[in-house]
């Protein structure tokens, strides 16, 4: 343990993955995360982050890889998601850290592919989270299709930061540190609950 390097790090995320499950910003069905920790290195949560530990890492499961995403550090299996992550980091210079995750009040837009539209002062100014065409799990294509949102968005994308939503999957967003990336996932978690009990009140 005391080999690691990127320790304060590897803690924060051990925090902030405890923190998705404990608020329902993720399932057991999956979630990963990364933040961009130096040139062409990035710590990534490993394989079956949610199914196998619910979150409760420990900060030698966080695994440390190069661009190629060879694994340079950490004991845990590589999230097959990982290259999602790669693509964003490495091609955006003020993207600091991305999630992908499963958001209770998310969901119903997610498997509607459906928009979740900025109704909050806290998503102002950076759009509805849209949906990238279905895609298959797991595959260099999905990968390719959330980096092409970004892409699409890069404007905004180098100042703020944005989601979108993975059709019958999850969500992505970003942010200029983990920090950020976690707000964002908050924030957008907040306008789809507020989007689905707009009329009940």
């Amino acid at each position: 343990m005391s080999n690691l390097s990127y320790m304060d790090m590897r803690n924060e995320m051990v925090t902030v993955a405890r923190m998705m499950w404990d608020r329902r910003l993720t399932n057991a069905a999956g979630g990963n995360f990364a933040v961009k920790v130096g040139p062409g290195l990035m710590l990534v949560s490993p394989s079956l982050m949610s199914e196998r530990k619910h979150c409760h890492l420990e900060p030698g499961d966080l695994l440390l890889v190069d661009s190629g995403l060879r694994v340079l550090e950490g004991t845990g299996k590589l999230s097959r998601e990982s290259l999602m992550h790669q693509l964003i980091l490495d091609n955006f210079s003020n993207i600091g850290c991305t999630i992908h995750a499963h958001p209770f009040y998310c969901m119903p837009y997610v498997v509607q592919a459906k928009p979740i539209p900025s109704v909050s002062e806290a998503t102002l100014g950076r759009g509805d989270v849209g949906c990238i065409p279905y895609t298959k799990a797991y595959t260099r294509e999905l990968s390719e299709n959330v980096y092409r949102y970004f892409e699409e968005r890069r404007t905004i994308a180098e100042k703020k930061p944005i989601g979108c939503i993975l059709p019958m999957h999850g969500v992505v967003v970003s942010g200029d540190d983990i920090y950020m990336a976690y707000s964002m996932l908050e924030r957008v978690e907040c306008d789809a609950m507020c989007g689905i009990f707009k009329n009940s009140i």
